[in-house]
């Protein structure tokens, strides 16, 4: 916002925060006052911050109309201090000497001498010039307590600010920075799960009693919203678990945070979004499907998208110390790599235990995406089209035993019992056999005999 203000008629800045109502008159929530005329005369000179660089161009250009070597002479001579004298990296002031590069670059990347670096290391440092000393206001962004004059002396909040007064008699300051919020860019992760190793088996077989997990896996990255989870592998005996499935996740990312904005409405009636930041991570859990209970959790696994562990190669490789903190872990950046296929383990802390327990290993594929790339190359949910997903080659004992009851018949008696099958099958032909000699023998020898 910008202000003509004329002192001292016009000389106190007052900045109130109001709660914006859709019906009715917006409501006071604090002010600030400012005394602009107290500033513009003080001998810190608080009229614009000094910055503690001298710049061109670029965000960080110099604000103020006077240049340093400006501002350093004119308070040399109000104060009638000695200087400045320049030299080469140098600058005298009375009995001080301050150095500073004496070279600047422009736009162009050419470098020109000049005594602005100079001027302003010394006017950083002015407090420490004899009697008319002091400091001088750096820049920066101020906090000042909000009050509402109905509740007096109760801090109603904060509000973070910077002032900055040009005189009108002097030339007109650069154009204004703007420091409106950074966008956040929107991305399109593509997690794929391919496989699952080793995981817990949680549940005994109705019939046979052997151990075995349904397993399935959900993941998700703003929370329980985006959440998605894969078909289920029954009927797993070895904790093994073929899938082939794709989580396709869309997030806006703010980069210079590394932090996932979630703009949504709070309630129903919310007329405007509430922004939030999160961190950009993927969650994935290991579950154990049961239908005529609750699932059962068996493992999870968190992998910030800024840093993790580069994925084992294969599922012998895989163990717990890949999730150590120590810095004894190589890390890696999806966000600069984009792409990487490996085996990360599954794990749990149990009640009363500080350390992880090994409950799973999963082969997933991470795939990062800009909204541009994403929409020139389309891929489907789950094994859906486009580039859709083969069905995993899962073995003849997964599936649900109550939907194929003769499927299901025939593998566990097969199953668990094809030895003594085979056994009572091999007796069964040797007893026929035995049974037919001596059915045919006293023919046989009766034409022998008489040689019929």
């Amino acid at each position: 916002m910008e202000f003509e203000a004329t002192f001292p008629m016009e000389s106190l800045l007052t900045v109130q925060v109001f709660d914006w109502d859709l019906v009715g008159m917006d409501d006071l929530i604090g002010e600030t006052k400012i005394d602009l005329e107290n500033r513009y005369y003080s001998r810190h000179r608080a009229t614009c911050g000094l910055g503690k660089k001298y710049e061109l161009h670029g965000y960080n250009a110099w604000r103020d109309p006077q240049k340093p070597t400006a501002i350093l002479a004119k308070l040399c001579k109000d104060g009638k201090v000695d200087g400045p004298y320049y030299q080469p990296g140098k600058v005298r002031l009375s009995n001080r000497i301050f150095e500073a590069p004496s070279e600047i670059e422009d736009e162009n990347g050419v470098k020109k001498a000049t005594d602005e670096h100079l001027a302003l290391a010394a006017l950083n440092n002015w407090h420490e010039i004899p009697k008319v000393g002091c400091n001088l206001v750096p820049e920066h962004v101020e906090t000042r307590p909000l009050f509402n004059p109905e509740k007096p002396g109760i801090e109603q909040g904060k509000l973070e600010m910077f002032v900055d007064m040009f005189p009108m008699d002097m030339p007109a300051p650069g154009p204004p920075v703007d420091i409106s919020p950074r966008k956040p860019k929107s991305y399109e992760l593509r997690c794929i799960i391919w496989n699952t190793d080793d995981v817990v088996l949680e549940d005994d077989a109705f019939f046979t009693g052997e151990k075995m997990s349904d397993i399935y896996v959900k993941g998700w990255i703003k929370g329980s919203d985006d959440m998605q989870a894969t078909d289920i592998h029954y009927r797993s005996l070895t904790g093994e678990g073929n899938f082939n499935w794709r989580f396709v996740f869309p997030f806006d990312y703010l980069v210079a945070e590394e932090k996932i904005v979630i703009s949504r409405k709070e309630t129903l009636f919310s007329w405007d979004e509430t922004e939030s930041k999160v961190p950009a991570r993927l969650n994935l859990q290991v579950w154990d499907a049961d239908h005529f209970s609750a699932d059962d959790f068996l493992g999870a696994l968190t992998l910030d998208l800024n840093r993790f562990p580069r994925g084992a190669k294969s599922s012998k490789l895989c163990t717990l110390d890949m999730l150590k903190t120590d810095g004894t872990v190589p890390q890696m950046s999806l966000f600069k790599h984009k792409r990487v296929k490996g085996w990360w383990p599954f794990a749990v802390k149990n009640e009363g235990e500080e350390e992880f327990e090994l409950t799973g290993k999963v082969e997933a594929e991470l795939h990062l995406f800009t909204q541009e790339e994403a929409e020139k190359h389309p891929a489907g949910l789950g094994r859906s089209e486009p580039d859709p997903l083969e069905k995993p080659n899962r073995p003849d004992s997964s599936f649900m035993w109550f939907m194929n009851p003769l499927k299901s018949l025939r593998y566990i008696l097969w199953h668990n019992y094809k030895w003594m099958i085979l056994k009572l099958l091999l007796v069964a032909l040797l007893t026929a056999l035995i049974v037919l000699f001596f059915y045919a023998m006293p023919g046989y020898t009766v034409k022998k005999i008489f040689n019929v």
